[in-house]
């Protein structure tokens, strides 16, 4: 093994927390690398940065700029940089890291756990050793998130294609399908899957500018017997996101008389998402998209609504031209 440097960045979350009279919370020790060298030696030299310690559920906007200040503030020379993170909220601000920072010229690895590092059938400790093993031996730059799945298997996804965790295994998946690959023995596997970039593409970018995310944005999910005359838009959000069902489809009358409440108030409002630009959509798609409803194509409802949030606390150019724009990779290739 080489003699690495890896900056940790610790933000608390479960791979963070010890349990105490049956309550899991944030600890202050690091505890997740005492287990690393406990079982993996010392070989790996670690920096540690702790800019908060909460549990992840608690983040938010301002908690990805303060994230994204201290990453971009790390001027040393670690070969690599592991955030560790709580499970709950990992896909967005993973999203919102692959996208800032695009142009990393070393690796970034978000890693997690499903119980408090040490703790019987945890598997903190492997998603945490397989971020090392892979800033360690392998030469491949961008933004990833490391996590074992319920079969026992290291899985590394895109930063940017992680979508959020089954409420009953506590796994992760990746939107398109396929995860980008897995660690075995040590080493990284790319999955050749056709939505998969190849690791060349992954280096170049310019890096988005880190400000603060003053413009909110709303995001309603499409559910049987939605009431849209609940939501008051007094609070005037900068856009809304709608999360359709998987087919493009939500209740015709009710979205579509939002949609005109939304334009009257000035607010856009975008459909997460459709599988493709041609072909043959539902009626109900089409009436939705008509009354003023902005399709977004083959992007995570977690990272479409980043990229929004993104979109709309930017002036380089219109918000609806940011979205067109693939990012990093949160769009699926048809």
């Amino acid at each position: 093994m080489k003699n690495n440097n890896i900056t940790v960045v610790m933000t608390g979350g479960t791979i963070g927390s010890t349990i105490k009279d049956g309550t899991i919370n944030v600890s202050d020790e690091p505890v997740i690398l005492r287990e690393y060298r406990r079982l993996y030696g010392d070989d790996t030299k670690f920096r540690i940065i702790a800019p908060f310690n909460i549990l992840s559920e608690n983040c938010c906007p301002k908690t990805w700029c303060r994230l994204g200040r201290v990453i971009a503030d790390i001027n040393d020379d670690s070969d690599g940089i592991i955030i560790t993170h709580g499970t709950d909220t990992l896909a967005y601000t993973a999203a919102y890291i692959a996208m800032v920072f695009k142009g990393t010229k070393r690796p970034i690895v978000i890693v997690s756990s499903d119980l408090p590092p040490g703790e019987k059938g945890s598997n903190g400790i492997y998603n945490f050793k397989a971020a090392v093993d892979f800033i360690e031996n392998e030469n491949i730059t961008g933004v990833f998130a490391a996590y074992r799945d319920m079969g026992g298997r290291d899985r590394v996804y895109l930063a940017s294609r992680i979508v959020e965790a089954d409420t009953y295994t506590d796994s992760f998946s990746a939107y398109g399908g396929c995860p980008y690959g897995e660690m075995e023995n040590g080493h990284f596997i790319r999955y050749a899957n056709a939505v998969n970039p190849k690791a060349f593409m992954l280096k170049g970018g310019e890096a988005l500018d880190i400000t603060e995310l003053t413009n909110s944005v709303l995001m309603i999910r499409s559910y049987p017997g939605i009431d849209y005359g609940a939501f008051d838009l007094k609070t005037k959000p900068s856009a809304i996101l709608h999360c359709m069902y998987h087919s493009g489809t939500a209740w015709e009358y009710g979205l579509t008389e939002f949609i005109k409440r939304c334009k009257a108030e000035g607010i856009d409002v975008y459909l997460c998402c459709y599988k493709s630009e041609e072909g043959a959509k539902y009626a109900t798609a089409r009436a939705i998209i008509a009354s003023g409803g902005i399709p977004l194509y083959r992007i995570s409802a977690e990272a479409a609504y980043v990229k929004l949030v993104l979109a709309y606390n930017q002036h380089k150019c219109s918000p609806i031209e940011f979205m067109k724009n693939d990012v990093y990779f949160e769009t699926v290739n048809a």
